[in-house]
């Protein structure tokens, strides 16, 4: 059987190291290799298996099964695929619609009737994981600012002072400009202090604040 390989790691760390996304590479070689199928290729994304709109190294996989290329995708295992249960319905479908193969190196098949449940259970627990972990770091954030973690901005707070920053205002400016908008502090005030958004600055350009 011809193959196609996808990888992908969640983080630009884990992608610069390539220890996560080699061993994954090497994980599907010997598995094709063990039982007789062809490698041709393996496709990349660093990004997380929640964003599956942004996952293009695997659309580029799919859609080279789909030309005629090969046969089936290969993941080490499928929260490599995705990790959200609606799209993984969405990928099976399309698979079946289009008689391509989405396989792991742990068995799941999706042109094996007998391992849809197995499929279908394991990415559930996938989806589950995903959810706990985004539960885990908002509590851990909301944590912080009870706290009064000093600088401790939401994104949405971070991505404006950088937009504002770029427009070459100040700390006292953009605090300014962030009171007159309502953004939100840290603490859920409505008025900011410049050291505050200093430190944010000096987050955002990787200095100690």
């Amino acid at each position: 059987m011809r193959i196609i390989g996808y990888v992908r790691v969640s983080t630009r760390e884990q992608g610069q190291s390539g220890l996560g996304l080699e061993a994954q590479r090497t994980s599907l070689e010997q598995w094709c290799a063990s039982r007789g199928h062809e490698l041709l290729t393996v496709t990349t994304d660093v990004v997380s298996g929640a964003k599956n709109d942004k996952m293009h190294g695997r659309e580029v996989a799919i859609a080279a099964v789909e030309s005629g290329v090969a046969q089936a995708v290969l993941v080490r295992a499928l929260d490599r695929a995705t990790r959200d249960q609606l799209d993984a319905a969405r990928i099976m479908k399309r698979a079946n619609d289009y008689g391509w193969r989405l396989m792991d190196c742990e068995g799941a098949d999706s042109g094996d009737p007998s391992q849809r449940l197995v499929a279908d259970v394991r990415l559930a627990v996938a989806a589950e994981e995903r959810r706990k972990i985004g539960t885990r770091t908002r509590e851990a954030l909301d944590a912080k600012r009870t706290q009064g973690a000093p600088g401790l901005v939401s994104t949405t707070a971070q991505r404006r002072i950088q937009v504002l920053a770029a427009q070459g205002l100040g700390a006292k400016a953009i605090a300014s400009q962030l009171t007159s908008e309502g953004i939100p502090t840290a603490k859920g005030g409505d008025t900011w202090s410049y050291s505050t958004v200093r430190r944010a600055l000096a987050r955002l350009n990787g200095k100690a604040a």
